[in-house]
């Protein structure tokens, strides 16, 4: 009886190992020359592989400027039900709250003061490293 259970445990991690994973996107930029406009990225697709129950564990992104970030920008990575608030143009970061792996990402980028902005913000390249569970 015993060994019967042991070898059904050793039996299961394989198949809960093989949940875990990691995919990568890259998509091209934009550009804003106006506070208070919003500038939403190309989307980021996960392969279709992923499970539908996988969720993120970690991510970790690049964002690539032509310039420097004009003042009061704001950076989130949103899926259609959900933004996480990116505290730099480049770092990783442990999702805590349940977020599909699997689905459509995008990158929205906002100006927080108004009027010309005196260097445009040119996106030039998003870059997004998803690991899940």
């Amino acid at each position: 009886m015993k060994f019967a259970l042991l070898m059904s445990l050793l039996l299961a991690l394989p198949a809960a190992a093989s949940q875990q994973g990691a995919w990568s996107a890259t998509s091209a930029g934009g550009s804003v020359s106006i506070g208070k406009q919003v500038l939403r990225s190309r989307p980021l697709h996960a392969p279709d592989a992923i499970p539908s129950s996988a969720n993120i564990t970690r991510i970790a992104w690049r964002i690539t400027l032509l310039t420097p970030p004009p003042s009061g920008l704001q950076v989130k990575l949103c899926r259609i039900d959900k933004c996480l608030l990116l505290p730099a143009l480049a770092g990783t970061l442990s999702v805590k709250i349940p977020l599909a792996a699997k689905g459509e990402f995008r990158f929205i980028y906002s100006i927080n003061r108004a009027g010309q902005l005196q260097s445009p913000l040119n996106v030039l390249r998003n870059q997004l490293t998803v690991n899940y569970r």
